[in-house]
């Protein structure tokens, strides 16, 4: 629950960040796109899977942001019968910005947590924990 809370916070922040730099249509629903979607763009059903949430309601979220500018449809070079979601000029402007408001509220949480007391790279510690995790997973399933 405190993982949950504090990313919940994080995310927040980095809303509050994007709206002062003039990003003010943007919500932390939104946040699951951007955080999943590829450079070269992204299918649907992948952002959906990658973001643990239905094809539809990713759906209804990227037809939101494709009125909003941020996002576009185009086909797959792979597959012409599959579109990918792609940022447009103003969705990798937003993402630009995301990324330094990021690095800001990391560098903020970092700098709590060792006030607080852990004498460790967090980061590192959470990265480390996620490949162990897959490890342990790729070892059982396959």
């Amino acid at each position: 629950a405190l993982f949950r809370q504090t990313a919940r916070l994080m995310v927040d922040e980095l809303i509050e960040g994007l709206r002062a730099a003039g990003y003010t249509d943007m919500t932390a629903a939104h946040h699951p796109v951007f955080e999943s979607i590829d450079p070269e763009g992204t299918r649907l059903t992948t952002l959906a899977a990658r973001a643990g949430m239905t094809h539809q309601s990713m759906g209804e979220l990227v037809q939101m942001l494709e009125r909003r500018g941020y996002l576009e449809r185009k086909a797959d070079p792979s597959d012409g019968r599959v579109s990918l979601v792609r940022l447009t000029a103003k969705g990798r402007r937003a993402v630009r910005q995301a990324v330094e408001e990021i690095a800001r509220i990391e560098a903020a949480w970092l700098d709590r947590f060792e006030r607080a007391g852990l004498d460790t790279d967090m980061r590192a510690v959470l990265e480390a924990g996620l490949r162990e995790r897959d490890e342990e997973r790729s070892a059982r399933d396959g």
